[in-house]
């Protein structure tokens, strides 16, 4: 493939696509440029990699066929009055910063070009989730860059509402963290009826992964989760009572409360970026 990839921030998600990339043959180090206020961070990069860095993003901007923005939403404003007007027509924009929308990144970059994407940390070891929206007029070949580049990540799955990235921010985003507090909350629970802990951590991990898998080959036979928990689930048995004392303790109510205000915060910061680019244009 004849073409560069291209990094404005170089952290922790950048650098995870920066290893698929190369280690999956996408590219090669040459046709990968990434850039960093930090110039510990690339040249890090730089040694690990053998790609092309620097602190300029302009430069990383007018070098790149797919530019990739992967800052923190609270740094992406500045970002942007960088760069706006200084990305080729031809250049295609993905973004993996978590509420910043695609009208809003078109008008502060004044490029048209625009992907939005929310990838997950499952990402860093390849088994992630990448939910993503495009313009829909972005063509075949942009397309299938995008999906080269994501692929790398795990799966990825494109959506035509954007506003279904937004909810992927908190289930898809923010899943991982809640699903860690969970497996957290169930060593600790293990622990406290008197499980040794090197035990604990075996039965809980192989518990979790080995019922998603049958979550998920279940539901590709169309059975619904709520099924599986009833056929485990005796009347007067230690599951009615475990999944009794879950529902006193409002645990289905909590959880959706949680991805709510997941979700809430998502589109507060997509309205923050909204309200800064409108306040520079005033």
């Amino acid at each position: 493939m004849n073409w560069t990839l291209g990094f404005i921030g170089a952290g922790v998600m950048a650098e995870v696509m920066i290893a698929g990339i190369l280690d999956e043959g996408v590219l090669d180090p040459s046709q990968v440029v990434a850039s960093d206020r930090r110039s510990q961070r690339t040249d890090e990069l730089s040694a690990q990699y053998g790609i092309r860095t620097t602190l300029d993003n302009k430069e990383v901007a007018a070098a790149a066929d797919v530019l990739v923005l992967a800052v923190k939403p609270q740094t992406l404003a500045p970002i942007l009055r960088e760069l706006k007007g200084q990305i080729p027509a031809e250049t295609t924009v993905l973004s993996i910063v978590a509420g910043a929308r695609m009208d809003a990144l078109r008008r502060g970059l004044a490029h048209d070009k625009v992907v939005r994407t929310m990838p997950n940390l499952p990402c860093r070891i390849r088994q992630g989730m990448t939910v993503w929206a495009a313009p829909e007029d972005a063509s075949s070949a942009d397309l299938e860059r995008i999906k080269s580049i994501l692929c790398v990540m795990g799966a990825e799955l494109q959506v035509h509402d954007e506003s279904h990235v937004d909810r992927a921010t908190a289930v898809n985003g923010t899943g991982p963290a809640i699903v860690a507090a969970f497996v957290k909350a169930m060593l600790e629970a293990a622990t406290y009826i008197g499980e040794p802990r090197s035990v604990a951590h075996e039965t809980v991990l192989a518990t979790l992964m080995g019922t998603a898998q049958m979550i998920r080959q279940s539901s590709q036979d169309g059975v619904h989760v709520a099924e599986l928990i009833d056929e485990v689930t005796s009347p007067g048995g230690t599951t009615s009572r475990a999944l009794q004392i879950l529902k006193q303790g409002r645990f289905s109510a909590c959880l959706t409360e949680a991805i709510d205000a997941a979700h809430q915060r998502t589109v507060k910061l997509g309205e923050a970026l909204e309200t800064s680019l409108q306040e520079e244009s005033s």
